[in-house]
């Protein structure tokens, strides 16, 4: 579930003014460019509830997401999978498809979303043509830790719209589509290791002095 469908209001009534709230109080600088693309993934890394899920384009920082939390060391993680080509080539409508192919890339960026659907009601709006429509965005680097953590978001073009029902339809006809990797509970403190000694830890993947507090507090907390 997206943090917007979590937070318990209806998300098409709040989604707007709550985007608008956080470009109307954001600290001048905070955006480069006008664009409604940028100030939703903006919102999404700094806490605003939106319509977006947070994923990473690699799978040891994804297994340290399903490591790191101390209150689950007891319990089963696991770490979920899309396959993103898929979701380009199968699922996405033909022009948005052959848009990403024709600049040689795998996913959106703001600036290629800018200029095919210049405010987020446009890309709503396709739900008229083409259904649900699920499409992966890289977020603009804004600091070193959506770089660090080789941050991509997803998004639907409706804000209560579920990304798990959709791709549990999209899995029906692909079954590669989705996966999910579970990492036994046993497993956790030999990868927890493995994964410090390749420096994937808090220190890196938040820079900055809380990164450092949350990866000492860690390392040097019980066993």
């Amino acid at each position: 579930m997206t943090s917007l469908e979590r937070l318990g209001t209806p998300p098409n009534l709040i989604e707007e003014p709550a985007l608008r709230s956080f470009g109307k109080y954001a600290p001048r600088g905070t955006f480069a460019r006008q664009s409604e693309w940028e100030r939703l993934a903006v919102a999404q890394h700094n806490g605003l509830p939106t319509r977006c899920l947070d994923w990473t384009g690699s799978p040891l920082i994804a297994t340290h997401f399903a490591t790191v939390e101390r209150s689950h060391y007891t319990a089963d993680g696991a770490v979920w999978c899309v396959d993103s080509t898929l979701v380009r080539d199968h699922f996405l409508p033909k022009e948005m498809g052959a848009a990403l192919c024709d600049a040689h890339a795998w996913i959106y960026d703001v600036r290629m979303l800018d200029r095919e659907f210049p405010q987020l009601s446009d890309f709503d709006a396709t739900d008229r043509s083409s259904g649900d429509v699920l499409l992966f965005l890289e977020p603009p680097s804004i600091d070193a830790r959506i770089e660090n953590q080789f941050g991509i978001l997803s998004l639907m073009n409706g804000p209560s719209k579920s990304h798990d029902a959709y791709l549990r339809q999209c899995s029906r006809e692909e079954r590669n589509l989705v996966r999910r990797i579970i990492i036994d509970r046993r497993a956790k403190p030999e990868i927890r290791d493995m994964l410090d000694q390749n420096n994937i830890t808090e220190r890196m993947l938040f820079p900055g002095l809380p990164g450092l507090c949350d990866w000492l507090r860690r390392y040097y907390g019980p066993a």
